[in-house]
């Protein structure tokens, strides 16, 4: 071959390389501009779904029931948010005190509160569908689900959703990341032999179920929740621990110095492995929105959701506890506390009574005031729930 043919064949290669360059890399670009598109408009429309906005202060002047609770809280100094439903309609939706001490923040009738354990409620609510779309059994154990997950002794999901499974107490690690992890340690730890199938209240219970939903879903316990009730039942004011577009609504939470009397902030920090158990803040309003689904058979049908609110002792609900909550005769009790932060709430088919603090500042408890509210002031001391019979 001689220089000059030589010359033309390199020519040739170069143009032929130049031009499969040029291809890819055009093609990879206009991957890329896709890309930014496509995430652009994710962040649009994610940012179109977050126009929070803000709840209006609610205190029925004209009904003096209202106006009654609005004056003991006063009177209590009460620290958080009330939220009063009345034939579903809401009465009463008004914050008291601070949501940020330091920064002399004002609690508002939106401000969130972190729910600690009436997560558990969502939780149970998720459970039961699932239930109900045959997805899960709750009499077969946890390692159909998760086939790892082996113990001594065999638990079901009965098991842990009745607090019956006799794992050992969970106690969080910052070594744990996520739920997985944490629902690992929980298996490892295994159970405690003398609690094996008796009562005990445990998270290691409603963890291991929150990773049962995700296994049989096939999706995080975050989406299921979105997908499952916060969209279906429009919970505007509802978010998890690390939902950058809530972060000004959140309360901080406190307790109080038992030698000086003053509070001390208190800060969440294993957060991220208590999904389903208490990584959700919420505004009071939005927990009544919640139960009215579910009253109003939005959640569940009549036939399930029915004696999921109102059967006690009987052979399908055993006890007052089920599900997340507790069913009595006279009211649904749904608690939790976590980090300074208390969420408490009763109801009925008349009312729904929610009190979110995030400083219980007095020897009267969220627990003594929602109760004075409910018995006292609203006068709902009569039978609401049948125990002993099935519906």
């Amino acid at each position: 071959m001689t220089t000059k043919t030589l010359k033309k064949v390199t020519i040739v290669l170069i143009t032929i390389l130049l031009v499969i360059v040029f291809t890819i890399g055009y093609k990879q670009y206009q991957r890329n501009q896709q890309e930014i598109k496509a995430t652009h408009n994710e962040k649009k429309q994610k940012n179109a779904q977050k126009s929070i906005g803000h709840l209006k202060t609610i205190v029925e002047s004209e009904n003096s029931k209202m106006s009654e609770i609005d004056q003991y809280l006063k009177k209590l100094k009460f620290n958080g948010t009330a939220a009063v439903y009345e034939d579903g309609k809401l009465k009463l939706n008004k914050g008291y005190g601070m949501q940020n001490i330091n920064e002399e923040k004002k609690n508002k009738a939106d401000t969130l509160y972190l729910i600690g354990s009436s997560q558990k409620f969502a939780t149970g609510l998720m459970l039961k569908q699932l239930e109900n779309e045959n997805k899960v059994n709750m009499k077969d154990p946890v390692s159909k689900y998760l086939p790892w997950f082996k113990s001594k002794r065999p638990i079901t999901l009965n098991q842990l959703m009745l607090h019956k499974s006799g794992l050992y107490k969970y106690k969080a690690s910052p070594n744990y990341k996520n739920l997985n992890e944490a629902v690992h340690a929980i298996q490892q730890k295994g159970i405690e032999t003398k609690y094996y199938n008796k009562n005990r209240y445990n998270d290691a219970n409603y963890l291991v179920l929150s990773r049962v939903i995700e296994k049989v879903t096939n999706a995080s316990y975050v989406q299921n929740f979105e997908e499952r009730i916060s969209k279906p039942q429009h919970l505007n004011f509802t978010a998890f621990y690390n939902d950058s577009d809530y972060q000004s609504y959140m309360a901080e939470g406190y307790k109080k110095d038992s030698l000086t009397g003053n509070p001390i902030q208190q800060y969440p920090n294993i957060l991220n492995q208590y999904d389903g158990v208490g990584n959700l803040y919420m505004a009071p309003s939005d927990m009544g929105k919640l139960i009215l689904g579910l009253q109003h058979n939005e959640l569940l049908e009549s036939r399930i959701a029915r004696p999921l609110i109102h059967e006690s002792k009987t052979s399908k609900y055993p006890q007052p506890y089920r599900y997340g909550f507790y069913s009595f005769a006279d009211k649904n009790r749904i608690n939790g506390g976590f980090f300074g932060q208390v969420f408490t709430t009763y109801f009925n088919d008349k009312y729904i009574v929610v009190l979110g603090t995030n400083y219980e500042n007095s020897s009267v408890n969220n627990e003594k005031k929602i109760k004075h509210i409910y018995s006292r002031i609203l006068k709902q001391n009569g039978v609401y729930n049948s125990v002993g019979k099935s519906y």
